[in-house]
């Protein structure tokens, strides 16, 4: 029995030095997963997502592990569908494990044979829920299974939270330039319907059902150096963390929102087509005009907007929604223009850069 026990403590502590080694989130998940199966001798691990999206709140499928089989992205969740997701409520135990913020345990009933826990998973040192981790095996949870469970998601949130104090903006919460690279080429990712990538690193990633276009729209407040002057820092920094508040609820669950710095955010976005693009854009726009800040009154925001095209990089699709943010600014501003749509009317030069490509 001692040496069961060593035995166990020395995987539990490797899994755990190779966790605190990983820096992408992706790696993390994968190994996360990995690291419970193993440590538990689990029949099956399942880690689901916790996605709001305009008030409703959805399980999001993410990671899916069997021993002597690779861990398995489910879910890419930049290509989630809200609509394609189960509401909160349609798992009554998990619903409980998200609720209470504690393990819950079920036995085997008719429709499955094994033992179930699920755990919840934080960040913001447990306060914060994410998701939750549901093991599966063929005996009860033992108090070794969950102490040593718990470490692992311990540390794994530990590890989130550290990510997170680096990667996000200390003023709005909103993700900083740090992270934006790594998701605009993740964007670019070919999605074969029902295509399953093998990657050296072990790691199954199962593309979308359909695929998704990409879109990156550059908000940029307009006459901010004003409210600063006017009325102080400390007021311009309550709109900044407003704008972003707004940015948040006017954009889906899977769209990500960026502040590059200053007054200037960045939004990527999936949708169908431009019009549906420039729409949802538009919608942030109005809803951000209309709004009255606290002592500064009706803010409005200049936005450009552009796809993200194959063979793209990240500072030519900056630069085309740049270009289009500058025309709005100098003819009007409270406006989204669209840099096709420019150029398609003449009012832009092509001569922006696509990927390493410089358009004449």
């Amino acid at each position: 029995m001692e040496t069961l026990d060593l035995t166990r403590s020395a995987s539990l502590i490797d899994h755990l030095v190779q966790l605190s080694g990983l820096r992408k989130r992706d790696d993390l998940l994968s190994g996360i997963t990995r690291a419970m199966l193993e440590t538990v001798a689990a029949q099956k691990i399942e880690i689901f997502g916790l996605v709001h999206d305009e008030n409703r709140q959805f399980w999001l499928p993410l990671t899916k592990a069997l021993p002597g089989e690779n861990v398995l992205f489910v879910t890419d969740p930049m290509r989630g569908d809200p609509d394609m997701m189960t509401p909160l409520d349609s798992d009554a135990n998990r619903h409980l494990c998200s609720s209470r913020m504690e393990v819950v345990e079920t036995a085997p009933t008719a429709s499955n044979a094994d033992f179930v826990a699920r755990f919840p998973m934080t960040v913001a040192e447990g306060a914060t829920l994410w998701g939750v981790a549901e093991i599966s095996l063929t005996h009860t949870l033992t108090a070794a299974d969950r102490r040593d469970a718990t470490r692992l998601l311990t540390m794994y949130g530990n590890i989130l939270d550290m990510l997170d104090y680096s990667e996000r903006d200390a003023l709005t919460g909103l993700w900083n330039r740090k992270p934006f690279d790594d998701l605009f080429y993740k964007t670019l990712k070919p999605t074969i319907p029902q295509e399953i990538e093998q990657l050296p690193d072990g790691v199954e990633h199962r593309a979308a059902n359909t695929p998704s276009n990409f879109w990156l729209a550059m908000v940029d407040i307009d006459h901010f150096k004003n409210v600063n002057d006017t009325y102080g820092h400390l007021i311009g920094d309550e709109v900044l963390i407003l704008v972003a508040r707004l940015l948040k609820t006017s954009f889906r669950a899977y769209d990500r929102v960026y502040r590059f710095g200053g007054e200037e955010f960045l939004v990527v976005l999936r949708s169908s087509d431009h019009d549906a693009a420039v729409s949802a854009v538009e919608r942030f726009r109005a809803n951000m005009a209309a709004y009255e800040f606290p002592q500064a009154g009706h803010i409005t925001a200049s936005v450009g907007v552009t796809e993200i095209v194959t063979g793209d990089s990240p500072a030519a699709a900056c630069e085309r929604a740049d270009q289009a943010v500058y025309y709005a600014k100098h003819h009007g501003r409270n406006q989204v223009c669209s840099e096709a749509d420019l150029v398609r009317r003449g009012l832009l030069k092509v001569d922006l850069k696509v990927g390493d490509i410089e358009l004449f």
